[in-house]
Order: C-alpha cells, then sequence, then structure tokens
C-alpha cells in the first residue's frame, strides 16, 4: 500500500539549537573524542543518578583545548548488563539512520581506552579491564552545556498544541521505540534552561536492545506512545536499507598498539555476529549490535511503516 500523502510540508524545527548544549558539531566532536591525545583532570561524580560516571575534563594534547565529558569504565572484559558502552553507543548509532546531526537526541559518545598516566585523576591505581592492554577501557561522552533535568519528560498538552516539542519528542519516541530502551527515568534526560528550547537529550542509554532487566514499574518510550510521528524522520527510515542496518554489526573495533593502549583501527570481519561485545584475543575488542539486535530493529521498523501506511498513526 503506498504511503499516505501530507497534504502539507514536512515539518521541521524552526532553528539549530545545537552549539547552545554542544562546544562543535556533533561529528567533529565524535572524531576527536576517537581519535585525539588527550588527558582527564578534574574527575567528580556527575550526580543525577548515574551510577559509576564521572564528570571529567578532557584536555586534548594536540591543541590544549578542554572539553567537559562524562566517562564511565567498562567492566572487566568490556560489558555489563548495567554497564554497557556497546548498547550506549549503539543507540547513539542507530539515530543516525533517520535524523540530521542538528537534531542528535544522543550526545556525542565513543568507546575509548585511556593510558594510565592520562587516567590517573580518576583513579590513582589504574587497572587494566582488557587482557592485553595497559589502558582503562570504557565509554567517553561530551557533556552538555546549559540543560536541566526535566520535570516530566512526555508533556501530553504541549505536544498536542506545539509543534517544535512535538518534533523533538517524536524523534525521542522513534528513537527509544527503535532500539528498545526500557529506562525511561525521569534523571536519564536532560532539557534546556530555556523553556522555550523544546529538544530533550536522552544521556543514560544501557538498558536497550531487549535486555532481560529492566525498571517494570516505569512507563517506557519503547512503545510508540503519540498518534503522529516527524515526517521528515519516517521518510529517512523509509529508505533505511537491510545493508544499513547490517553496518551497526560493527560500532567500533580497538587494538592495542605497542605501549599497550588500545586505539581506533578499521574495523576487520565481524568477530562474532551473535555477541554485541567481541574480546576475541587479547588486546583487540571490537563492539556493535548482534544479529538478533538488528532483525529486532528490522522489524520494529516495518510494523511501523505498516501502522502509518494503515493510518493508524500520522505524520506532521
Amino acid at each position: 500500500m503506498p504511503a499516505p500523502q501530507s497534504s502539507a510540508e514536512p515539518f521541521s524545527a524552526s532553528c539549530d539549537t545545537t552549539r547552545q548544549h554542544l562546544p562543535s558539531p556533533p561529528l567533529e566532536l565524535e572524531t576527536r573524542l576517537k581519535t585525539a591525545p588527550l588527558t582527564l583532570t578534574q574527575a567528580k561524580d556527575p550526580g543525577g543518578g548515574v551510577m559509576g560516571a564521572k564528570r571529567v575534563t578532557v584536555v586534548f594534547a594536540d591543541t590544549g583545548e578542554r572539553l567537559n565529558a562524562k566517562w564511565k569504565e567498562a567492566p572487566a572484559g568490556g560489558d555489563g548488563w548495567n554497564n554497557s558502552p556497546r548498547r550506549e553507543i549503539g543507540v547513539y548509532e542507530v539515530q543516525k539512520l533517520f535524523l540530521d546531526p542538528a537534531d542528535y537526541i544522543v550526545p556525542p559518545i565513543v568507546a575509548r581506552g585511556i593510558e594510565f598516566d592520562a587516567y590517573r585523576a580518576v583513579r590513582p591505581d589504574p587497572v587494566a579491564n582488557i587482557d592485553g592492554t595497559q589502558c582503562v577501557y570504557g565509554a567517553l561522552a561530551v557533556w552538555l552545556s546549559n540543560v536541566t533535568l526535566p520535570e516530566r519528560v512526555f508533556d501530553a498538552e504541549r505536544f498536542a498544541h506545539d509543534d517544535r516539542y512535538a518534533h523533538h519528542f517524536g524523534n525521542l519516541n522513534l528513537l527509544h521505540y527503535l532500539t528498545d530502551h526500557r529506562d525511561a527515568r525521569t534523571n536519564n534526560f536532560l532539557v534546556p534552561i530555556d523553556r522555550t528550547d523544546p529538544r530533550i537529550f536522552s544521556i543514560d542509554n544501557g538498558i536497550a536492545f531487549g535486555g532481560m532487566l529492566f525498571n517494570f514499574f516505569t512507563w517506557h518510550f519503547n512503545k510508540i506512545r503519540v498518534d503522529r510521528l516527524p515526517a521528515r524522520s519516517i521518510e529517512r527510515l523509509r529508505r533505511v536499507t537491510r545493508h544499513d542496518l547490517d553496518r551497526l554489526a560493527i560500532f567500533s573495533e580497538l587494538r592495542a598498539n605497542h605501549a599497550g593502549l588500545l586505539c581506533h583501527v578499521a574495523p576487520c570481519l565481524n568477530l562474532d555476529c551473535k555477541h554485541g561485545s567481541r574480546v576475541a584475543a587479547p588486546g583487540v575488542i571490537q563492539i556493535g549490535l548482534t544479529s538478533a539486535e538488528i532483525d529486532a530493529i528490522d522489524g520494529r521498523i516495518q510494523q511501523l511503516l505498516g501502522r502509518i501506511d494503515s493510518g493508524e498513526l500520522t505524520v506532521f
């Protein structure tokens, strides 16, 4: 059945407020966090219930530039049910299927190995958590500026009357639906201090992609909770191919260099399609989605498009 035609141009957010919350464009920050030499300073607990995370100042050695960031050290072996860099990064990567950088909901986050000397501000006695390395592996994310915790994430009345808010919440709902995100506690989100800016950021995304353990008593956004969705995002999803989805099988591959520091390299073949965090040999870690998780996203896209084509959901 062909998609219903809209009688109006697809709605888009009226302005890009990204630079009010990030110091540089998202993809530029992503590259810098992955590859630039850095050290960490001023580590402290971030507040807001982010267990095991630290708020740190990143100092880039090549330029002296400073950047506020969230660091979360991975468990031994690189992954855990409630501390999963690859799930956090997975949600960041899935948003690229249907959002432009100006609309990103998850701020830039990367897998990173940090050498011991650069890590001592976080812990004076760092210990390698990936065999065959001399560094600490974890997830490094940009710290957002000019934001605060929301009183509530979903405001049904505002959604009905404010198209800018509906645009941003609709995209958030799409992302959490596609990734089967089941941790919608209020302190996992941030909103601009400027209440006229309707953006919503999702900052803690470790319980996603169908994990068995989650909060059964919280109303999550892994189901479509609204009756209309942003037309541009839906049209982007219509163009997603299985090849696009299969690229989610590998986000990053890191290998230890001569000094034992994990560094990003061009990925080889998938080391194990049944597992998302793959430590196949000492000094090597590869992360991505499993084949089952990719199949689940594919199925959710098709189900969603079917609901839109049947008229059950509309676009704007």
